[in-house]
């Protein structure tokens, strides 16, 4: 289907930047398009947290009005985004803070998409708020989950509620959402992208990154976001590339490593409909022109526990002074965080930050023979809420799962829709590349995207 044909709400970001560049389509139009997708379906899908749709409108008409007069910023000018409750908006609350929700300026990364011409649509629900609000639905059945913890972001972007949006990922949190929710999810290298403005859960392990419909979309997003920050501590500086460039259907000579003997690690805990669609996905690179290698990473067993172990010991130390408040009000899984990082001592964080150690050594020798690496992105589809409780994504970080080694390394990591279950929820690949090598990343899961071509298919909602 040609973007002229398909409903506003279901157009890419790529294919709507072209429309408004030629001025074929307006940014009011398609702003307002997308705030009566919201109210359609929001009702059902609760992704919203704080929806800003008059401010949206007023930034819509002054991005309308600078592209009339030859103003043009580039992609991202003009289009409706949304971010997660944890990045801080101007104006809006953000009910993730305990103390002080009402925030006075905008994170850096939020800056930067306004500085890109984006027009901002809100906050959007996460998992583990101080109170629970109703929890967002799939879009490709409501009766599912999204996966935690960016929540909104996962059924806003798969059901045209927003163009793109930014999550965060600390142990797998935009890629998990992503790959249940049959949408892209990029975590950057950690460093990457600013996280000034963002509501620490633990300051070693968030990433911020975009989550969008197609590859193209999170290349956007990415360059508009990525850059250093001195208000950042642990902002790098380190040349930004241009990410559009790296979109181009070529693996040919690409080494890609599979960690066989970490899949049999989990695949106790891994749906057997994942794996045969992950194969596949990575039979599909090979005969692209991508050599595969197996190669071994013994410490990823660890991964999970360790990631877990730092997690929940720098949440306690970011929310120490309000610990009561978060034991004695806040939601089940955030009462959680804060008991198990009291329970787990420092001796258990500086062996933790050991086994890190171990993790980022092989992934430093591994990717000194490939390119990328290639595994699964989720245990399982997306279950029911019956089959889901508010511990389910503390109890994951028990035992070896996909995610955690990639957040202790601070590698970038992909998730790419790469088939469906036979209940038809989506099922994803996960590539991982060097430190600040998205552009291979983004080139490989362009290249897989354009062949497999999944995209295609829409949420029912």
């Amino acid at each position: 289907m040609s973007a002229q044909e398909k409903p506003l709400f279901h157009l890419t970001i790529h294919e709507a930047q072209k429309l408004i560049q030629s001025r074929a389509l307006s940014p009011v139009e398609l702003t307002r398009a997308i705030l009566k997708r919201i109210e359609a379906v929001d009702g059902r899908l609760h992704a919203y947290l704080n929806l800003m749709a008059d401010s949206a409108l007023a930034e819509a008409r002054v991005a309308e009005a600078e592209i009339l007069r030859g103003d043009y910023r580039g992609p991202l000018h003009g289009i409706p985004v949304a971010v997660k409750d944890q990045l801080d908006v101007a104006g809006a609350p953000a009910a993730i803070r305990s103390s002080k929700p009402q925030r006075s300026e905008d994170s850096t990364a939020v800056h930067k998409l306004r500085q890109a011409g984006a027009v901002m649509l809100g906050k959007l629900t996460m998992s583990s708020l101080p109170s629970d609000p109703p929890q967002p639905r799939n879009p490709w059945n409501t009766d599912h989950i999204t996966g935690g913890s960016s929540t909104g972001p996962g059924a806003a972007v798969a059901a045209g509620l927003c163009m793109g949006a930014l999550g965060e990922d600390t142990a797998g949190s935009i890629r998990n959402p992503a790959s249940l929710c049959g949408i892209v999810g990029l975590k950057p290298t950690y460093g990457r992208i600013s996280r000034h403005g963002l509501a620490p859960l633990c300051w070693s392990l968030d990433h911020c990154g975009p989550m969008t419909w197609v590859v193209e979309d999170s290349a956007h997003m990415l360059q508009a976001t990525a850059g250093y920050d001195p208000k950042d501590p642990t902002s790098i500086s380190a040349p930004v590339p241009d990410y559009a460039a790296a979109l181009r259907e070529d693996v040919k000579g690409m080494v890609i490593g599979v960690p066989r003997h970490f899949i049999e690690d989990c695949r106790v805990r891994t749906d057997p409909e994942i794996l045969p669609l992950v194969d596949k996905a990575i039979r599909e690179l090979e005969s692209l022109g991508a050599r595969i290698e197996e190669v071994k990473l013994p410490t990823f067993k660890l991964a999970t526990i360790a990631n877990a172990v730092i997690y929940y010991n720098e949440h306690f130390a970011a929310h120490r002074s309000e610990a009561k408040t978060i034991i004695k009000n806040a939601a089940t899984s955030l009462r959680a965080r804060i008991y198990l990082g009291l329970l787990t001592s420092a001796a258990d964080y500086i062996q933790a930050q050991r086994i890190r150690s171990r993790v980022r050594r092989e992934c430093a020798e591994v990717f000194r023979k490939v390119d990328l690496l290639a595994l699964p992105c989720q245990l399982k589809p997306a279950p029911t809420f019956e089959e889901s409780g508010p511990l389910d994504t503390l109890y994951k970080h028990l035992a070896a799962e996909y995610h955690a080694p990639f957040n202790l390394a601070g590698l970038p990591a992909i998730s790419i829709s790469c088939g469906f279950s036979r209940a038809h929820l989506p099922v994803a690949l996960q590539l991982v590349g060097k430190p600040f090598d998205e552009p291979t990343v983004l080139r490989a899961a362009y290249t897989y995207q354009q062949r497999a071509r999944w995209y295609e298919q829409r949420p029912p909602i």
